[in-house]
């Protein structure tokens, strides 16, 4: 059940009355409006060497004016107030802009969004977002820091909190109305090797609560991450080179996570299908096998999860879209303006990074899910490589492949949607044996995104999806997260190549 509101709530909810007299006036001038607001009260701090280098609240609001002519051209305004009088002037700059897109060669498009939703989707205790201390924050950062040093004596240790409360109202002349608030929270540590051969591996975790510091179970988790990243960047500079070459593969949900996104996400993602190789003269290939009938992809809103967003920046809901569906392409992530010509649903995949922004469809949180995944107890944070030897060996792994490469980590990449081909990188490669663990240093991992998924034989352990980033997509930055199980097993597969190239 929802607590008491944020204060940034209450400032969106009291533009009502302006938002409907844009709506009324566009519709007066022939056109549909929709009308996105947006307030954010973000919180950051930085500790280096025992000091609070930043410690920053900053807090903002506006809105957007998106208007849609019958002819289905659009031209988007945004405003950092909420003046009546300047947001009308905006809003008959911004009709007169759609109007004249005649004239500069732009073409009409497919607007069809779905029923009108009216809803309120306010999370419990974004009223502590108002509350935070940050001296006391700062402290409890310096404490972490500081048991992080004596753990790892040689490195060097950054950490970094950010507590961020969006609030986004999208009306609409059809009626819709839909508020919601997406509070999320991130806990980094970076951690640097000495010496020449300097190495720096990060280590992240998301929640919620800006309280998180309260939680004795997440500052374990976090800590656990952060001192398996700092041992991994002292031992890095004396590991050797990993041979180039299509090898069996073991790859953690971090990277698992970079694949579906960067590879499926976006090669599904309707606004591209004009040469995305998941479509065909402009529309979805559903029902086309490009995957083993045990693998599935999958991407949907996770409540609480740091890229959450239960509705789409037109304000429509955003629905779990199936783009694999056991082997087969089902699901594209689409909106209102995409779905009609990519010949699928429409899933209201579109966000936008801000109120200045116009919306895209994009992926929130992606996984690569596996029927019957064998099981690996405990939590992720117990699995050093030595424990990821043992499960492959209890499998019997290596009565198939003597020696397995597990890439550990997403070290972030790109894929060319046109071809499907990709070029990742990882944290850092352990050659696995019956008898061997042998750290070697990060190298990229490439090939054909068909052929890697292809090459998924195995899954060990429980879906995992709190592996965290940023999508860069158009230059707007949102965030993104999912993930897979824990860890997935990769036959050699000609395209699929570890190093060299």
């Amino acid at each position: 059940m929802a607590g008491p509101a944020s204060t940034i709530v209450t400032e969106l909810e009291a533009q009502t009355d302006l938002a409907k007299a844009l709506i009324a006036r566009a519709q007066a001038r022939g056109a549909f409006l929709i009308w996105r607001a947006q307030a954010t009260r973000a919180a950051r701090l930085l500790v280096r060497s025992g000091r609070v280098e930043e410690a920053v609240v900053a807090q903002g609001s506006g809105h957007g004016v998106h208007a849609v002519l019958d002819d289905g051209r659009s031209a988007f305004g945004s405003r950092d107030d909420f003046g009546p009088e300047p947001s009308a002037a905006l809003l008959d700059a911004t009709i007169d802009a759609a109007s004249s897109g005649g004239a500069l060669g732009v073409a009409g498009g497919s607007f069809a969004p779905d029923a009108p939703s009216t809803a309120r989707d306010l999370p419990a205790g974004i009223a502590a977002f108002d509350a935070l201390d940050l001296d006391a924050a700062s402290a409890r950062l310096v404490a972490l820091e500081r048991e992080l040093t004596s753990d790892l004596p040689g490195v060097t240790t950054t950490l970094a909190f950010q507590a961020v409360l969006e609030v986004w109202r999208i009306l609409r002349s059809d009626g819709a109305d839909v508020l919601f608030a997406v509070p999320r929270c991130v806990l980094r540590a970076s951690l640097s090797s000495s010496g020449d051969a300097r190495h720096t591996v990060g280590a992240s975790l998301a929640d919620p609560s800006p309280r998180m510091f309260d939680d004795p179970a997440a500052v374990a988790t976090f800590l656990a991450r952060a001192r398996a990243a700092g041992s991994l960047a002292a031992a890095l500079p004396d590991a050797p080179t990993h041979p180039a070459g299509s090898f069996p593969l073991v790859i953690d949900y971090a990277l698992a996570k970079g694949l579906a996104h960067e590879a499926f996400g976006h090669a599904s993602e309707a606004d591209g299908f004009r040469s995305s190789v998941l479509a065909r003269d402009g529309r979805f290939r559903s029902g086309d096998t490009v995957g083993p009938a045990h693998v599935s992809v999958i991407d949907e809103p996770v409540q609480g999860d740091f890229a959450w967003q239960p509705y789409s920046a037109t304000g429509s809901p955003r629905r779990r879209a199936t783009i694999v569906d056991h082997g087969r392409l089902r699901d594209a992530l689409t909106d209102a303006w995409s779905a009609r010509g990519a010949g699928t649903a429409l899933t209201g995949a579109d966000r936008a990074e801000s109120f200045r922004s116009a919306p895209l469809p994009r992926m929130s949180n992606i996984r690569i899910e596996l029927d019957d995944p064998l099981p690996a107890p405990g939590a992720f944070e117990d699995y050093s490589a030595e424990r990821v030897r043992d499960l492959l060996g209890d499998a019997g792994i290596f009565s198939r492949h003597r020696r397995v490469a597990f890439l550990s980590g997403y070290g972030g990449g790109q894929v060319n949607p046109p071809t499907g081909d990709f070029v990742f990188n990882c944290k850092a490669i352990y050659a696995l044996g019956p008898d061997e663990v042998v750290l070697h240093k990060p190298a990229i991992f490439s090939g054909s995104m068909f052929g890697a998924l292809g090459a998924v034989r195995e899954g060990f352990g429980p879906l995992k999806l709190d592996a965290i980033g940023s999508c860069g997509k158009w230059g707007q930055s949102v965030p993104s997260s999912g993930g897979s199980h824990y860890f997935l097993v990769l036959d050699p597969d000609p395209g699929v190549r570890l190093g060299g190239r």
